[in-house]
């Protein structure tokens, strides 16, 4: 093999699904625990602050439960698989929600916030370079693979660093109109390595509107029970 072939073949992008891969676990590992803090601001309102707890195992489970304020502590959310449920303990009420639904009354989707699989429910193309917010990025075109995904397309940005940290993410309907865009910044050492700390999902719909999730704790690779992420898990509490 030729010095230029090498040179050639060490200089390409790694493929649109392992770019993809990376990114999504550069976050949060496969299976974490971690504390986060949800602000949600609306234009002339006053802003709604809730902190939580949550537990991840995989692409498929997903459980986080309010801490505070105190009026709502208790309040969870789980996704196992296909369904999510959400947990009123006032009404003491386990009820089912849809993964398109906002989640807490935010900018996040159920789906958002509990991270689902990108690499299962989109095709991923490479679609080029850019600089976003001044980092090089990989630009991803991501289509649905079916009409039961959240999004009909997603283009998604990369940091080209090594890093594989998401930069942002711009979500669109099926009739092409923009309905909002993610961002990922506040670099930061958490759980024991580098990672984005900040997450703000802004609505492309009503100006001013936004949502940021804040973590507070990262800790990775933590062991947890498949019997956590249950119905009937939500009403016992941590």
């Amino acid at each position: 093999m030729s010095s230029l072939v090498l040179l050639a073949l060490l200089a390409a992008p790694p493929g649109a699904d392992e770019i993809l891969k990376r990114a999504q676990v550069a976050v949060l590992g496969e299976t974490a625990t971690y504390t986060l803090r949800m602000t949600v601001s609306r234009p002339g309102k006053s802003e709604r602050v809730v902190e939580m707890k949550g537990w991840k195992k995989g692409d498929d489970l997903g459980l986080v439960r309010y801490t505070s304020p105190p009026k709502e502590r208790g309040t969870a959310y789980l996704r196992n698989g296909g369904s999510t449920w959400l947990y009123l303990p006032a009404a003491e009420k386990v009820v089912r929600v849809g993964a398109k639904q906002n989640f807490g009354g935010g900018d996040f989707s159920n789906g958002d916030v509990f991270r689902l699989s990108l690499t299962k429910d989109y095709a991923a193309t490479l679609a080029g370079e850019e600089t976003v917010d001044g980092q090089a990025c990989w630009k991803l075109e991501l289509k649905a693979r079916d009409r039961s995904v959240a999004y009909d397309r997603v283009v998604y940005w990369v940091r080209t660093d090594g890093t594989f940290f998401p930069v942002r993410a711009d979500y669109y309907t099926l009739s092409g109109r923009r309905l909002k865009w993610l961002t990922s910044a506040e670099v930061g050492r958490i759980g024991g390595r580098q990672r984005p700390t900040l997450l703000t999902m802004e609505s492309a719909l009503e100006t001013g509107a936004r949502t940021l999730l804040k973590f507070l704790t990262i800790d990775d690779g933590v062991p947890l029970d498949d019997r956590l992420f249950t119905p009937s898990a939500l009403e016992k509490g941590e």
